[in-house]
């Protein structure tokens, strides 16, 4: 292999930095806007782990190299941000983390040759996807859409970490100034790094949620990549594995008009990066490590869990499944044991310790909600938000197998993919695919194991388990089948992709109420396990990876991407009017509390960096010390209880520790109470009172 000169990798380190000056020269829209973030981004999340793995030599592939320059940026990320809550400093102590890590690795890796482990054709791949991703995301960034629902409350964490001079506790990003940590985001390791880049960028923790997506589309690609060509162990592989997720999270979803960007429009928000890029770069390493090994390779993979469970603990066990669930049916498909399935149990080792030790020191604030092992009432209270989505068996839950298969086209093609994995039983996409569908549909559909996740998850975390299914590497490994059939399986595979389009449209529902093709799991389920006994005796290598398997993959996902576009929107309107949010900015001091009807202030607290009183049902935490039920029933009495009192209602106010009221005309008030208040800014839906004047 030849060696790399280190100059060549110092001077795109050095880009990032360069760039990023060179952007605060320009305005902070349009090109400017996009270089600031870009610059940031990559300042953030690739130069502190570059750096780092070139100082102690670790040599990959450049996607596998990226997903682990990825992991280890976002440890340095962590160090700096657990520092700032140790000392109460601000975002800025986390800034200079990161600074000093990249500058005491500068010089090591400045000195320090690596091996160039991509061929031509895989540079060439690369190069392929790295253009494609750059056209997908000028749509996404076109397509932006202001933060709502789940994006608000994500918002208000990061306009926190971004603009609090001192962050003294966990508890300082959360809504309610006396209230408890949130159990799925206890350390704000993401929404800490969307500050970052808000800081480095200089531009308003909105303008990132907005356009960041777009920034980020280029590193999910690359370790999609990645992790496509570790898997199935081509460059052709790897770039058909790119195609197919980006059909899967971009095209699949068309809630709200987003049918072209889907999933990469929420890239900035915890769920969907543990998602698109925490899970697909463990994917990566841990085949990287099982198939090459390297203690670094491992540190990485460590590095990659950590980070996983410190954002969204509940997402590693998913994982955790799928990865067990190769290891036993690569060993029952190879009928024995082999150095490979070795490093796949010590890989499992590394996701395992970080998980097991963030979960003991969470445990408290788990438990503390009423999601955790919920009693009888609570239990029938969660299933009744989601419709038909759980059957009841006894006191048990399962998984409805039409909620399973209810995102249509892809997820039906993949699951009934499974069975035909047995004519490629000895790759390893194969056993991927067996063993991770059957870990966790057993998982979704047999009753006491979703009972189970359930209650040590909650049910609004179990939910998401069927995302985790190994549905696009299905899908690549189903394309390649019929790659060679060449121009006739190209033509095959278009009318396939038209086919499934028009007969499992899916439906993209919060709460399930009509029936997917529920059959498909059951194929799956009894298709995976006929290819393993049959499998372990009857061996099959399967197609190699080629052009055509590109082709066919493509024209497989033409009708779907055809139809994105017919249904794709553009922006819709902000959840909040700009004039009471600049005024609320110009007025009310940051960590002041704001006290308004729940969907009000809810809003607020993502574009001003205050504490509320109250929030929307399902976008807060029902623990002890948040005391919901309090807060909604004294919010209730004092915007609408005709006959209380001024004394009873400056006693709820004092209560919650009001400092400004906020007053949605719209909504009921207490109009005699407030008539004794001069409101500091009033428009013709808003009014804000200074609770202290």
């Amino acid at each position: 292999m030849a060696l790399r000169p280190p100059g060549r990798f110092i001077a795109w380190v050095a880009l990032a930095p360069a760039l990023l000056l060179v952007a605060h020269l320009l305005p902070a829209t349009g090109f400017g806007l996009a270089l600031r973030l870009a610059a940031a981004a990559a300042c953030v999340l690739l130069v502190p782990g570059a750096l780092v793995l070139r100082a102690v030599g670790w040599s990959a592939s450049p996607a596998t190299a990226v997903a682990g320059a990825f992991v280890v940026s976002l440890a340095v990320v962590a160090l700096g941000l657990a520092l700032v809550f140790a000392l109460g400093a601000s975002i800025v102590l986390a800034e200079l983390v990161l600074l000093t890590v990249a500058l005491a690795a500068l010089v090591p890796a400045a000195r320090r040759k690596a091996e160039a482990r991509n061929s031509r054709t895989d540079s060439r791949a690369l190069a392929a996807v790295l253009g494609l991703s750059v056209v997908y995301a000028g749509l996404v960034w076109w397509g932006a859409r202001p933060a709502r629902s789940d994006g608000l409350f994500h918002l208000a964490r990061v306009r926190k970490l971004a603009e609090f001079d001192s962050l003294g506790a966990l508890t300082t990003v959360d809504e309610f100034k006396d209230g408890g940590l949130h159990p799925g985001y206890v350390f704000p390791l993401w929404h800490g790094m969307d500050a970052l880049i808000s800081r480095l960028a200089g531009v308003d923790s909105t303008e990132v949620l907005l356009h960041l997506p777009a920034i980020l589309v280029p590193l999910a690609v690359v370790l999609a990549y990645a992790a496509g060509s570790e898997v199935f162990r081509s460059p052709f592989g790897g770039f058909a594995f790119v195609l197919v997720e980006v059909g899967y999270f971009g095209f699949l979803r068309r809630d709200g008009g987003a049918a072209a960007t889907g999933r990469f429009e929420t890239l900035p928000l915890p769920q969907s990066a543990t998602l698109m890029l925490l899970a697909t770069a463990v994917i990566a390493l841990a085949f990287a490590f099982a198939i090459e090994g390297g203690l670094l390779t491992w540190l990485c993979l460590a590095a990659a869990s950590f980070a996983l469970s410190a954002i969204h603990i509940s997402y590693t066990p998913m994982l955790i499944l799928v990865l067990a669930g190769f290891l036993v049916a690569r060993a029952i498909l190879i009928r024995g044991w082999e150095p490979l399935l070795t490093k796949t149990g010590v890989a499992l080792g590394a996701l395992i310790a970080p998980f097991a030790v963030l979960l003991a020191l969470l445990l408290p604030v788990i438990s503390g909600t009423s999601g955790f092992t919920p009693s009888a009432a609570q239990r029938s209270h969660d299933t009744d938000r989601y419709g038909d989505l759980v059957s009841h068996v006894g006191h048990w839950i399962a998984m409805n197998p039409g909620a399973i298969a209810q995102a249509g086209t892809l997820v039906v093609a993949g699951l009934l993919v499974v069975p035909f994995a047995l004519l490629a039983s000895t790759r390893l996409w194969a056993a991927l695919v067996v063993g991770g569908t059957l870990a966790l549909l057993g998982t979704l559909v047999i009753p006491p194991a979703f009972t189970a996740a359930a209650d040590l998850l909650s049910l609004s975390q179990a939910r998401h388990l069927p995302e985790f299914l190994p549905i696009p590497f299905a899908v690549v490994g189903g394309c390649a089948l019929l790659a060679p059939l060449r121009v006739v399986g190209v033509l095959v595979a278009g009318g396939l992709g038209a086919a499934f389009l028009l007969l499992f449209p899916g439906t993209f529902t919060y709460a399930y109420s009509t029936g997917g093709p529920g059959w498909v799991v059951w194929v799956a389920m009894g298709g995976g396990v006929i290819v393993l006994v049959v499998g372990a005796f009857v061996r099959t290598r399967g197609p190699d990876f080629s052009p055509w398997t590109v082709g066919t993959t493509a024209a497989f996902l033409v009708p779907l991407v055809v139809a994105g576009f017919m249904a794709f929107g553009q922006q819709g309107p902000a959840a909040l009017p700009p004039g009471i949010v600049a005024a609320v900015r110009d007025n009310v001091s940051p960590g002041d509390v704001v006290f308004s009807d729940p969907e009000t202030a809810y809003a607020l607290a993502a574009f001003a960096p205050v504490y509320i009183n109250d929030s929307e049902t399902g976008h807060v935490a029902d623990t002890v010390k948040n005391r919901l039920r309090e807060r909604k029933h004294d919010t209730r009495r004092f915007l609408r209880s005709r006959n209380l009192s001024a004394s009873a209602r400056r006693a709820i106010l004092a209560r919650w520790k009001a400092d400004w009221l906020l007053i949605d005309k719209r909504r009921p008030a207490p109009e005699d109470f407030l008539a004794g208040l001069r409101p500091i800014y009033e428009d013709r839906r808003f009014a804000l009172y200074d609770l202290h004047s």
